[in-house]
């Protein structure tokens, strides 16, 4: 590879080396290099011109079909996935609803509970612990005092 870039540094230098020596010769060869390098100048711009062009129609033609595409099947996928997020959200709705009904439920029943069953279960516990302290009390009173033997 460093033989062609020296290969070609060395035939640019000759070129560059010839063109000046011509120049200095003959006045006349500065006049025709000028006009051909103003025409290979025009040359190049205006096939510089035509390549741009059409770059700018690759680019617009690749922006139009991407929105296409976009359009086809992005929007489309867009408005589903909207859709299945609105039923998630109106099941979860439904849910919610439910699970504040079952603590209304869950709450009318334990006030039910405690107020029909654990009460008066209470009560009658109550009545038969009382009705045990009597019992002992009755049952010890009969013994009499106990006399201290020495």
């Amino acid at each position: 590879m460093g033989k062609w870039i020296t290969a070609g540094i060395v035939v640019v230098l000759a070129i560059l080396i010839a063109f000046i020596t011509c120049s200095y010769l003959f006045p006349d060869f500065r006049v025709a290099t000028r006009d051909i390098a103003i025409v290979l100048l025009a040359v190049l711009e205006m096939i510089s011109v035509f390549l741009m062009i059409a770059l700018l129609c690759a680019i617009l033609y690749v922006v139009n079909r991407i929105d296409k595409l976009a359009r086809t099947t992005v929007i489309p996928k867009v408005s589903e996935i909207s859709t299945q997020v609105q039923e998630v959200l109106d099941t979860t709705k439904s849910i919610a609803g439910k699970v504040q009904d079952t603590t209304t439920t869950v709450g009318s029943t334990t006030s039910y509970v405690a107020e029909r069953v654990v009460s008066p279960v209470i009560r009658v516990s109550s009545l038969f612990a009382g009705v045990r302290a009597a019992a002992n009390t009755l049952a010890h009173r009969d013994n009499g005092p106990e006399e201290k033997q020495v």
